[in-house]
Parts: structure tokens; C-alpha cells; sequence
């Protein structure tokens, strides 16, 4: 398996955890789009039924790619401090 298609199961893992899971932190990039575009967050539901399914869409499309990012930052991070020092030649 890729590193992008690992990095993308693992946020959407995350985005399903969000849903059944206890915390409300794992859906915490879709709370904040969710507050930016619509205020309180009530007014989404107002929205006709194909609409609200749009909006429902999007956010776990944001949700998932917003941890799939984090999860790709932590990889790359990993994989830096793992990576062998060049040792200084000697003059």
C-alpha cells in the first residue's frame, strides 16, 4: 500500500471514530467549517434535503482529508528523525 492511501484510510478511520466515538475532537475540522460557513451550526439543517446531504458530503470530505494531512505530516516526520545521519568525512 502508498503512503497517500494509507494517510487517507487513516483519516477517514478518524472520521468514523468521530461519529461513534465518545469525544467530539475528531470531528473538530468539521465543527470549525461547520461554525465558519453557517454561525451556530443550527441553520445547515434547514437546508432542503439534497442540500443537507451535500453539506453532509463535504464535511467528511474535510474531515477525512484534514486527518489523512495530519496523519501524512506525522509519517514524514517519523521517517526524518529515522533516517540515517551522513557522518561528517574525515579531513
Amino acid at each position: 500500500m502508498s503512503r497517500s492511501f494509507t494517510c487517507i484510510l487513516i483519516g477517514l478511520a478518524v472520521t468514523i471514530f468521530s461519529w461513534y466515538g465518545p469525544w467530539a475532537w475528531p470531528a473538530a475540522p468539521a465543527f470549525a467549517v461547520l461554525h465558519l460557513v453557517f454561525g451556530n451550526g443550527a441553520a445547515w439543517q434547514e437546508l432542503p434535503y439534497a442540500a443537507r446531504g451535500a453539506v453532509l458530503v463535504a464535511l467528511i470530505a474535510i474531515n477525512s482529508g484534514c486527518w489523512a494531512l495530519v496523519a501524512a505530516s506525522i509519517w514524514f516526520v517519523v521517517r526524518r528523525l529515522r533516517a540515517p545521519r551522513p557522518t561528517p568525512s574525515p579531513s
